[in-house]
């Protein structure tokens, strides 16, 4: 009943017991469940704090292999004696995730809308990035009321209190070059003369003299691109400047090429790019020393158990992988496969039929080949879910089936 968040007094009036009382026996039997589950295992702390280590919050779903307790009840009660609690986002408890500080995804989030503005499907990119889980609906959680974002009605992610701005910023964006007010204001549904005004007054934009049009501050002073990617531009201007602090180099890299900060990072890992002695930033051509990227967030749909040499993931079929494009995952998966620079691949051995998968490492995103016909050979469909567990001793792969026989779309009731 207390799981169920009812008062000790609610409580103690259905059992015919004081609130004191209720509350005697709940505390009596919560210290009783501690000390048998450490008799039973005593290392399950120490499992729980590990699964922490790399991670803000998790998910009650993965506690729950290594915590087994049909109801969940148990479970909550030895990580509450653990010091674990429910986290809050923006004042809403997630009852299906648990952190060591309630306040522990705020900052996470606040840094998370400081970055906004973002298009519609970037938004779970630059959360994982940020270190937010999969496991949580960062759309739900960003569509709060009390959430500094809203979705507007283009379908981009905007400030509350920046909407027409946010929204002009990344329509200009895309772009790519500058664009007179009322153009601006039609694609934003705003009056044109609102439009200049808020343009004015924000330092992301600037107007283009004799012309009167509009561009972003952070594009070339010609309006033109130079550079077919960030990495490209951030090694001109380290050829051209020499070492730079990473702030200064932000500064001009952002200057000559629109670049996100997590953009920024995954060039740093570059096996072109690294430190030199003074911890500035430089061209390992020239002497500086190449450094490897620090190891991402785990996801909550990986796990490696480093004594038998497994690494294994779940991945769902989706449109891409049905068409047998490459897959996008997780840069923590390429980092457990010693693949910390960029660029770096490693290929493993399909057992049973002898195909190669190919993991690589690039600066813009971690990638596994196409793993469409094993997807097919093992009858799956949009919306199954794929294990592929990697020997790392041995590099062979396995994947496997994995979705429930009861609710697996790709299997009638009958299989």
């Amino acid at each position: 009943m207390r799981a169920e968040n009812r008062t000790y007094r609610s409580i103690g009036r259905a059992h015919g017991v004081t609130h004191q009382r209720a509350q005697q026996i709940i505390s009596g039997a919560g210290r009783w469940l501690v000390e048998a589950a450490r008799r039973a295992d005593p290392a399950w702390s120490t499992k729980i704090r590990e699964l922490l280590r790399t991670r803000t919050v998790i998910s009650d779903e993965e506690l729950s292999q290594t915590l087994r307790d049909a109801s969940g009840v148990a479970r909550a009660s030895l990580l509450v004696a653990e010091g674990l609690c429910h986290p809050r986002a923006w004042s809403k408890e997630l009852s299906d995730h648990w952190a060591l500080k309630t306040d522990a995804l705020d900052a996470l989030l606040r840094e998370l809308a400081k970055e906004a503005p973002y298009r519609k499907d970037e938004l779970r990119e630059h959360a994982t990035a940020t270190g937010i889980p999969e496991s949580l609906d960062i759309r739900s959680i960003m569509s709060a009321a009390k959430s500094p974002l809203t979705l507007d009605d283009s379908g981009v992610w905007v400030r509350r209190g920046a909407k027409k701005r946010d929204a002009a910023y990344l329509w200009l964006a895309d772009q790519g070059e500058p664009r007179r007010a009322e153009a601006i204001s039609e694609a934003i549904g705003q009056k044109a003369q609102a439009t200049t005004e808020a343009l004015r007054r924000d330092n992301r934009f600037r107007q283009v003299r004799p012309e009167g049009t509009w561009a972003l501050t952070e594009w070339p002073r010609d309006g033109a691109y130079d550079y077919s990617d960030a990495l490209e531009a951030m090694i001109e201007i380290l050829t051209e400047l020499g070492p730079l602090s990473r702030r200064d180099l932000t500064a001009e890299l952002r200057r000559r090429y629109l670049v996100s900060n997590s953009r920024i990072h995954q060039c740093l890992i570059s096996a072109r790019v690294g430190l030199t002695y003074d911890g500035r930033i430089g061209l390992v051509e020239r002497g500086a020393i190449s450094a490897d990227e620090k190891e991402p967030r785990q996801p909550d749909n990986a796990v490696h158990n480093e004594e038998s040499g497994l690494l294994a993931f779940r991945l769902k079929v989706d449109k891409d992988i049905a068409r047998g494009s490459g897959v996008v995952v997780s840069p923590w998966i390429t980092w457990r496969l010693g693949l910390r620079q960029a660029p770096m691949e490693r290929i493993f051995t399909i057992e049973g039929s002898g195909r190669q998968i190919t993991f690589r490492r690039g600066t813009a995103a971690a990638q596994m080949s196409s793993v469409r016909l094993e997807a097919a050979e093992r009858g799956m469909a949009l919306g199954c879910e794929l294990a592929a567990i990697l020997r790392l001793e041995q590099d062979t792969m396995t994947i496997r089936h994995v979705c429930d026989p009861d609710t697996c779309a790709a299997r009638s009731p009958d299989s």
